[in-house]
């Protein structure tokens, strides 16, 4: 397996008395990111990601960190805390809904539970059958598998009768989800602020109730196409992939930010890591740094 690299903060935990309210806990989980392209692994393309390395700092930097091999088997993995083989994840079956999920498992503490950006554990009929909201979410924004999906309406000669327009869904425990707008090469490049943004309404709707809550955001950079959030694009000098490394460090830091100004950063558990390697396809080749 692809060596991968985790950063992760317990800030304040230990002096959090038995009378306050059960530690919120943040997920956050970069797609076909590479160790090579973090500051404090290196760095390989000069983009500085301050935020993504004040996790680091201020908590506890792993540098062996073993992951499964690609995108579905690393996320059932995570999900579950057992080998993907073993849930009985596959393309075209999705995650077997007898597994328990950290967040059914969170839920059932009393928990508000809440993912925001790829899914990619339901298999091609996610809907009605395997969706996030099956599997202990309350609630959900993004898309159902993977990135490269927002190419299929700028091919030539794409017939949507053929092949479905890929959609940016969102939907709440108890209801069938909901299509909100194409997946296209536009929305590429916003999803992730998008999944960041709600996943900050979502932490001041339950920080306000005094409601603990398990925040999941797998982002979709940067996997392949990478393509930066227009605020971000030409901004490092390092190519769509540099600009999208910008973007996804920005996103942590909004998420970190939200944490302190909503005075609950020193009773969240913020756990960052990849899912696996390095995006390898041209011409959004990422960096392995040291590791093939």
């Amino acid at each position: 397996m692809k060596l991968l690299h985790a950063l992760l903060v317990l800030t304040g935990i230990a002096n959090v008395s038995l009378a306050q309210k059960k530690t919120n806990i943040v997920l956050i989980f970069p797609d076909n990111l590479g160790i090579g392209e973090v500051s404090s692994y290196g760095g390989a393309r000069g983009v500085p990601t301050p935020n993504i390395d004040q996790i680091g700092n201020e908590g506890i930097r792993l540098t062996n960190f073993n992951v499964e091999y690609s995108c579905i088997p690393s996320r059932a993995a995570i999900l579950t805390g057992r080998y993907a083989a073993r849930t009985g994840e596959n393309y075209f079956n999705g995650l077997t809904l007898w597994e328990v999920t950290i967040a059914e498992a969170l839920q059932s503490q009393g928990y508000a539970t809440g993912l925001f950006g790829k899914w990619d554990v339901g298999g091609p009929n996610w809907q009605g059958k395997r969706e996030p909201t099956q599997q202990g979410f309350d609630e959900w924004y993004g898309i159902p598998g993977t990135s490269h999906v927002s190419q299929y309406e700028s091919f030539e000669n794409f017939d949507s009768s053929v092949q479905p327009i890929p959609y940016v869904w969102q939907g709440t425990a108890g209801k069938s989800s909901q299509k909100i707008k194409p997946f296209n090469l536009q929305a590429r490049r916003t999803i992730d602020r998008e999944a960041a943004e709600r996943a900050i309404s979502f932490m001041e709707t339950n920080s306000k109730k005094s409601k603990p809550f398990f925040v999941y955001y797998p982002m979709t950079q940067l996997h392949f196409p990478s393509l930066p959030h227009p605020d971000k694009a030409g901004s490092t000098g390092a190519g769509d992939i540099g600009d999208a490394m910008a973007d996804v460090d920005h996103n942590v830091g909004l998420i970190l930010k939200a944490l302190k100004r909503l005075n609950i950063e020193d009773n969240t558990l913020v756990i960052w890591c990849t899912d696996n390697g390095a995006e390898m396809r041209r011409p959004w080749r990422g960096s392995a740094g040291p590791w093939r």
